[in-house]
């Protein structure tokens, strides 16, 4: 299939300039608004928690008004109007145990306790007698979800002790607490890292139903508090779920007898955030820096420069949009910039290709016309390729919602930019390059076009 005829002869590289001036505007704009307004950063990398929460299965739950409720309780502990929350659908699969309808809600709001009340918790607890912890026994997470660090100067009875915990919390307003021991913690991780290799056997005979999984969870619960009734330990975590809780009200209170429970509660502190931000940033660098050693080494270090300014171009422009339309930046977007640096990479090489093709093909010609005659006979076959990926992302951007549609708008802005790098970016920084290598005399890859013209 051809929309274009195949005789076409468009002047692209004859209008390289005006081009090159606009993507440079463009450029510009983009880092001077990600210096000015930033990133909307999402929960991922800002911090935040993400709740599971379960409805009755025949529950008709209105998302937006589940989102509405969640967003108008961390409006107010945070007091900010500018709260973000995100509400998504959550399948645990056709073998749940518990047929629930649930939902995934994402907040920024990690703890309801600040850090000043948590210090003077802390006092309170190292001062309590009916406690008698170790000195300076008392410690608790410095951001992030709310949880303290107990240490015992005695080992004793974990059921004992975790009845004065609990007496100690609820004289402090917090009933709402998960206490754990540090041997509670052991026998857990010694039964996942044993059922992990089990299930690796399991991968060679009969796989086992879900039924036979609950069945063994169970054995190892009820074995787990048996022999609890007699373990002793003096290291133990307590974790304050205010926040579970009230959401827990707010959503009784909104959705009635539809509401079952918060299922489970997960924070992300803002430094892991962070982390994760700079993980991301400095994985699109690794990208660019690997593409340029393979296009060097596929072709030429005349073309690699090329294709790495296009892929910095692309990336640079899809960030600076993100910034200008303060559209929530998050781990799936960096996924997707990810994605855009192949997509785009892929158009370049096809042109490459053609363009080495015809150096050797077309001597006698110079390289400006070389090149020119090669993005003319890749150019079909560029469309058609653009035209059925928006396809699918415009389909993406119309039905999805939440995080899929930031996905789908990265790249959708992304496979439109990258189109355009590639005949008006990745081309003429070939050209810059082999005049430069040309001068100084180095090497005659591309350029024995060039010097047969001259």
């Amino acid at each position: 299939m051809e929309l274009i005829k195949p005789d076409i002869n468009l002047d692209f590289m004859g209008r390289r300039k005006p081009f090159l001036l606009l993507s440079a505007l463009l450029v510009l704009g983009s880092i001077t608004s990600l210096l000015v307004n930033g990133l909307n950063l999402g929960i991922d990398f800002k911090g935040g928690t993400k709740l599971i929460v379960a409805f009755e299965e025949d529950a008709k739950i209105d998302r937006a008004l589940l989102k509405q409720s969640v967003n108008e309780y961390v409006a107010t502990a945070l007091n900010s109007t500018k709260s973000q929350v995100e509400v998504q659908d959550f399948d645990t699969g056709a073998d749940s145990v518990e047929p629930f309808r649930r939902f995934v809600i994402y907040t920024e709001l990690t703890s309801v306790i600040p850090t000043e009340k948590r210090e003077g918790m802390k006092a309170t607890l190292e001062a309590n007698d009916a406690l008698q912890l170790a000195p300076n026994g008392a410690d608790f997470l410095r951001e992030g979800e709310t949880k303290f660090f107990l240490t015992f100067a005695t080992d004793d009875i974990i059921a004992n002790r975790e009845a004065t915990i609990q007496a100690a919390f609820t004289d402090l307003g917090f009933p709402a607490v998960e206490i754990e021991s540090d041997w509670e913690r052991r026998a857990d991780l010694e039964y996942y890292e044993t059922q992990a290799l089990v299930e690796q056997d399991r991968k060679q005979g009969a796989t086992l139903g879900s039924s036979d999984l609950v069945q063994e969870h169970e054995v190892f619960l009820n074995k787990k508090i048996e022999n609890k009734k007699t373990a002793q330990d003096r290291i133990f975590t307590v974790r304050i779920d205010e926040f579970k809780s009230d959401v827990a009200k707010v959503l009784a209170s909104t959705f009635s007898n539809s509401f079952v429970r918060v299922e489970s509660s997960t924070s992300v502190s803002a430094s892991v955030g962070k982390d994760l931000l700079n993980n991301g940033m400095v994985a699109i660098l690794y990208a660019l820096i690997g593409i340029l050693l393979y296009i060097g080494l596929r072709f030429d270090f005349r073309y690699s420069p090329g294709a790495v300014v296009a892929l910095a171009h692309d990336s640079i422009i899809t960030l600076g949009l993100f910034s200008i339309l303060q559209i929530k930046f998050s781990q799936p977007i960096i996924a997707a910039v990810l994605t855009i640096i192949g997509y785009s990479l892929n158009d370049t090489i096809v042109v490459f290709d053609r363009i080495r093709e015809n150096v050797s093909r077309m001597r006698g010609k110079d390289l400006v016309t070389t090149i020119n005659t090669s993005i003319n006979e890749t150019l079909s076959r560029t469309i058609l390729t653009s035209m059925t990926t928006m396809i699918v992302i415009v389909s993406i951007l119309v039905l999805g919602g939440g995080l899929i549609k930031d996905f789908a708008t990265a790249l959708f802005i992304g496979v439109l930019i990258g189109t355009y790098s590639s005949v008006f970016i990745a081309s003429p920084v070939v050209i810059t390059m082999d005049t430069f290598f040309r001068e100084r005399g180095v090497g005659t890859k591309p350029s024995d076009a060039s010097k047969a013209a001259a």
